[in-house]
């Protein structure tokens, strides 16, 4: 059956609606709430700009992992994009928003003709005014859980096509395989798709099944999937490992019984409870979710309700096949198990079950208008004017006029990222000393090419990049010759930034071993006193991040320190995170900090009282996430001096978040930047600003 010309009109209708809406929201977005998965996403705009500038290894060997190939699609599609408009990060959000209006494209064909107009008119509503969850997924550029809704889509759509072909024709059967094998190689979610497939097909084909179309479907499902098994024979199946274990340990019993003890740990009550958003704060949280929850679940109830009082008899020369509705139940009840039988229990593992929440609420409001036809334009008033309003009001506060059409301009890839995901994907003992040679191998082949061929922005993001690597991988303890041999890969003018890392390096091999990690960059005083400082530094910047406080704050003020009187204030700017990490544990309110330092900084020595709360100002930009309960403006009400030192210390953190980025973004352009910076007075972004000088002083000047 061909949609009629009223059908395609409609449908041209709400895809305007949607790509409208979505590049409204790209240009409007608050740049804080740009990005979820900040490098991973960028890594698939360097995939595009290699693509476009040209290729310096094979196009699988830029694969984000080894068990999909979605990264490579996205990063192909976002080629296509850059090539058009340029390297943006609006370029990059193209790609996803082409996969979702594909994915509408298919699921109204399909709805329209298993199941009416109606229902294919209100679905494409709830998908135009979806919740803010799904329309942030919708333009986040992955290739995985997400984008695979289009996979699905087509695939429903090619299966009742297939079912309903009297022909016997092997091309539909055979592109239904051919999407199966390629949706399972894009990512392993979309098995659950498959397998719900395959059971529907058998329910639906009961004592018909070995037919020459199932076959065809096998065959094309081969070829669809073959990409995943040239790759992995070649990687001797590295793609049945995900977070470096095998797929199936990923599956116990034991979840599903934690969730009957605990039914906030089922998957369903979990998927309702983060359905339109999984922010940290609570309140706003819960109220948005708890709206969602009610226009998505009274329907259903409401009709299953109705259901049960005005019986439906079936109709039609096949009255006991299943339809559209079955598929949509089958597919929520295998989701439901699979979730609850695994450690996958992230929102984004969620994504690809909201199309189908979205039909069967659809579903359920036409068939309430149908058993009851007396309030029928009462019902689509009310449904419209909820999703509406809704969908609206919980989107504004995603949006800001501050910065508008701040996607358009900003770059959309990165270099930085591109050595670490090849690092991961490729080394077998994971980063580290016992990565030595191949780190070594990997720097000089294919990164020292890739290079020679790159913009200077471009260069400063892969070196700074590769500095960090090969810090993680030198010797320490005076191996004079093996260190050597990692010296002279660093890039020219990154010696100082090296022998920073080197320091980090040392703090996190001797974890809550402050000496022992002083001690192992003793050779580097060798080299120079100023290497030597430089180390020393990177020690005292990496000390509060693998190490706790032992000891109550308190007994800091009198305990004597054995430290140089040139590193005394690293040294304190150390001590001050620990402690406002250990405050921020319990205590988050701007208030109460307020109280603690004033309270605090007093009974120090008058002398690192300055660098103490630089310590504190690093700790609140970065931990333990602290724009999630401290507006940078809050800071503002403490006295004059403690706000200088907390805003030098935000800014020094600011500076070395830049530094040693995976992101393109520097200074005013930074969306991090524009976060922490955002409510602040002329004069405290001065003392930001000065912070971010004293930290970028350090890597001023010759290092040998």
């Amino acid at each position: 059956m061909t949609p009629s010309g009223k059908a395609r009109a409609a449908l041209g209708g709400f895809l305007l609606l949607f790509v409208t809406s979505r590049l409204l929201y790209l240009v409007l977005i608050d740049p804080s709430h740009l990005f979820t998965w900040r490098g991973e996403e960028i890594y698939r705009g360097t995939i595009a700009q290699e693509l476009l500038t040209g290729l310096s290894m094979p196009f699988t060997g830029y694969r984000a992992d080894n068990y999909s190939g979605g990264s490579l699609v996205i990063g192909a599609l976002a080629a296509g994009f850059f090539w058009l408009f340029g390297p943006t990060v609006f370029a990059l959000k193209l790609a996803p928003l082409l996969v979702f209006t594909l994915a509408l494209v298919f699921w109204y064909w399909t709805i329209w003709r298993a199941a009416g107009e109606r229902v294919a008119w209100y679905f494409a509503v709830l998908f135009c005014f979806s919740p803010p969850l799904f329309t942030d997924f919708s333009v986040t550029a992955m290739g995985f859980h997400s984008e695979s809704v289009v996979l699905s889509a087509l695939t429903l759509f090619l299966l009742f096509k297939v079912l309903s072909n009297e022909t016997g024709s092997p091309a539909l059967p055979a592109l239904l395989g051919l999407v199966a094998g390629f949706g399972l190689w894009f990512t392993y979610i979309y098995g659950l798709t498959l397998l719900v497939m395959l059971g529907f097909w058998v329910w639906h084909d009961k004592g018909e099944l070995w037919r020459p179309r199932v076959l065809w479907c096998a065959l094309g499902f081969v070829m669809g999937f073959a990409p995943w098994i040239i790759i992995n024979v070649m990687t001797h199946f590295a793609g049945l490992l995900i977070r470096e274990t095998p797929l199936w340990e990923h599956f116990r019993l034991t979840y599903l019984l934690n969730g009957l003890a605990h039914p906030r740990q089922l998957s369903l009550y979990e998927f309702f409870a983060d359905i339109a958003s999984d922010d940290r704060r609570d309140l706003p949280r819960r109220a948005v979710n708890l709206l969602y929850s009610l226009l998505y679940l009274v329907p259903i109830l409401t009709a299953g309700v109705l259901r049960l009082k005005t019986p439906f008899a079936p109709a039609g020369p096949h009255p006991t096949r299943p339809s559209l509705v079955e598929f949509g139940i089958l597919y929520f009840v295998v989701f439901a198990l699979a979730v609850q039988f695994s450690d996958f229990r992230a929102t984004r593992y969620h994504l690809p079950a909201y199309p189908f929440l979205f039909f069967l609420v659809a579903y359920s409001l036409a068939r309430c208008q149908g058993l009851v036809p007396l309030i029928q334009r009462r019902i689509q008033t009310v449904v419209l004017a909820s999703v509406v309003v809704v969908g609206l009001g919980t989107h504004v506060p995603m949006l800001s006029l501050d910065r508008p059409g701040y996607t358009l301009s900003v770059k959309g890839y990165a270099y930085a990222g591109m050595p670490w995901i090849y690092l991961f994907r490729h080394a077998t003992a994971g980063p580290g000393p016992g990565d030595r040679e191949f780190t070594i191998e990997m720097v000089q082949r294919p990164f020292l090419s890739v290079l020679r061929k790159l913009s200077s922005d471009d260069q400063r993001d892969l070196s700074g990049a590769l500095v960090q690597m090969l810090a993680d991988s030198a010797p320490l303890n005076g191996q004079a010759e093996e260190f050597s041999k990692i010296e002279r890969l660093v890039p020219p003018g990154l010696d100082r930034h090296f022998y920073y890392q080197v320091g980090g390096a040392a703090m996190f091999r001797h974890r809550n071993d402050l000496p022992r990690a002083v001690a192992a960059v003793e050779f580097v005083r060798h080299r120079s006193a100023a290497a030597h400082r430089l180390a020393l530094i990177g020690i005292y910047r990496a000390w509060p991040r693998v190490a706790a406080l032992n000891r109550s704050p308190e007994a800091l003020v009198n305990s004597p320190t054995d430290v140089a009187p040139e590193l005394l204030p690293h040294h304190w700017r150390a001590i001050g995170q620990m402690v406002s990490q250990s405050w921020s544990v319990t205590e988050r309110s701007s208030s109460l900090l307020n109280a603690r330092v004033q309270s605090f900084v007093p009974r120090l020595d008058p002398s690192v009282q300055r660098a103490f709360l630089q310590g504190v100002g690093q700790a609140l930009f970065t931990y333990p996430g602290a724009a999630n309960w401290l507006p940078p403006a809050d800071l503002e009400r403490f006295p004059e001096f403690y706000r200088e030192g907390l805003f030098e210390g935000w800014g020094m953190a600011m500076g070395e978040d830049e530094l040693f980025s995976e992101s393109p973004w520097r200074g005013d352009e930074n969306p991090v930047w524009i976060a922490a910076t955002k409510g602040l007075s002329a004069r405290s972004l001065s003392h930001v600003r000065q912070g971010r000088a004293q930290f970028d002083a350090l890597f001023e000047g010759p290092a040998r």
